[in-house]
């Protein structure tokens, strides 16, 4: 089974987001629409009251339904090669630990914790955190199993010696309360998804309860009292996996359902077919932009609070863009259909949703957040799959990062950062930064460039990170 390019550039959207909202600096004259709506300026307090979405908002989300949509185009290549529930539970939890193994380091090995040092030092000791990392999850070409396996162990170990020498050298305390909680989370949902996944593979119908059990089970948690609460704040150890987690799960089995459709498509044989006549390639663009046009409706009439009208605008956009595939007489059709179909469901459950909980919210998540994001990245990949069909059209620099995601999501802290520090361009680049709000901006966009830059070339020659 090949890559998927729309599920690569739905991820590489999430992981350059990350990117260029975490490395922009928080200058108090850029718009409220720049920043996770929680956490508005000028003050850029958190503040779990304000309702509303932002594009800062999707990157999460994006993230974890593309993680959904993967596994069952990996997991069935895994049955039919014979693999059954063993195998399946046993690299599940071995990916479970690696991660959340990555997400411990991570959280005790930013360049941050050794602000105390001098920052060439600093530098060095990050950038040799980074090339265990690379050691650690590496597959490289052409290499004998087994011998990628002694360097992946090697790295990892290397790792865990090199943190536990934090504290003699650097006087910096080691925790394993201290880790990257994105990446925890991205574990427990590898996986739960992958083992819930397993289960209902051949029950869509199951996996809907599911969705909708854990949807219940996060509105009921928020009732004083109540044993769904007291499940929910419950952890075997909370430095590696709380029950709320599980909330995410909204996002990651809805996902899966995009990858069945995807699978399907792919088994029955959907090929890149560019566009033969006018009619069917003016449909096909027509269909994009409409799909484009309710992520950014939805977006901002969220964030204004016009929900009554960001409601009727977009359900009559998706009105036209089901008239559109309905006419769209092509080999692709029934595919965008379909994950047209599972984005509107999603998207209306989300939107009916929304006036609970206080309004849609990354922070506290709320129901709507899960379903009405996990609608839009469903609209995404509608929309890069059409384009990809149609016209050919591929971003494959952008995919790059989305097919090499570890590599990406360390590169701007662990190998930019240190390197820009060491060569003193990061002294210019935050001194053009605050010459103003979009160069503050700008600085985001360059740290994202630069990551597309340097994980480009390594994803071209088959060097990806696995955990």
């Amino acid at each position: 089974m090949k890559r998927v390019a729309a599920i690569d550039l739905l991820r590489a959207l999430a992981i350059i987001g990350m990117v260029a909202s975490g490395q922009m600096f928080w200058n108090t004259e850029l718009p409220a629409f720049m920043f996770h709506a929680q956490v508005p300026p000028p003050t850029f307090v958190f503040n779990p009251d304000v309702a509303g979405i932002t594009w800062v908002d999707l990157v999460f989300p994006f993230f974890l339904f593309s993680m959904g949509a993967s596994m069952p185009l990996a997991l069935r290549r895994r049955e039919q090669k014979g693999e059954g529930v063993r195998e399946v539970t046993v690299s599940a939890l071995h990916r479970f630990v690696w991660l959340a193994s990555f997400a411990i380091v991570l959280g005790n090995t930013r360049m941050g914790v050794l602000s105390a040092t001098k920052p060439w030092v600093a530098s060095l000791v990050t950038l040799g955190v980074w090339a265990l990392f690379f050691a650690m999850f590496v597959r490289v070409p052409n290499l004998d199993r087994r011998k990628n396996a002694i360097l992946n162990w090697c790295g990892f170990a290397l790792l865990v010696g090199v943190t536990m020498l934090y504290k003699p050298l650097f006087g910096v305390e080691v925790s394993l309360y201290r880790s990257d909680v994105i990446i925890l989370i991205l574990a427990s949902m590898a996986l739960f998804g992958t083992l819930l996944w397993w289960a209902t593979r051949n029950s869509t119908l199951v996996r809907v309860a599911i969705i909708g059990g854990v949807a219940l089970l996060k509105m009921a948690s928020s009732v004083d009292g109540s044993w769904c609460q007291w499940l929910w704040q419950q952890t075997p150890a909370v430095w590696l996996f709380r029950f709320e987690f599980l909330k995410y799960l909204c996002l990651v089995l809805s996902g899966t359902m995009a990858g069945d459709v995807i699978y399907r498509a792919l088994k029955t044989g959907v090929t890149s077919e560019r566009a033969s006549d006018r009619r069917s390639g003016w449909l096909t663009a027509t269909l994009v932009v409409l799909l484009v046009a309710i992520i950014v409706v939805t977006m901002w009439g969220l964030f204004v609070r016009e929900v009554a009208t960001t409601v009727a605008v977009t359900l009559a956009l998706c009105a036209v863009v089901g008239v559109v595939l309905a006419n769209l007489r092509t080999t692709e059709q029934p595919l965008l259909k379909a994950l047209f179909a599972l984005g509107v469901v999603l998207f209306i459950i989300g939107l009916v949703a929304e006036p609970m909980e206080g309004g849609i919210k990354k922070d506290h998540a709320t129901v709507s957040y899960f379903f009405v994001t996990g609608g839009l990245a469903s609209f995404v990949l509608t929309a890069a799959l059409a384009l990809e069909i149609r016209f050919g059209v591929r971003l494959r620099a952008l995919e790059a990062c989305g097919a090499n995601p570890m590599f990406a999501y360390t590169a701007s802290g662990y190998l930019l950062a240190p390197i820009l520090t060491l060569t003193s361009l990061s002294v210019v680049i935050d001194r053009v930064a605050n010459m103003g709000p979009w160069w503050a901006f700008g600085r985001g966009v360059l740290f994202a460039l630069l990551v597309i830059a340097v994980t480009y070339p390594f994803t071209r020659k088959n060097y990806f990170w696995k955990s």
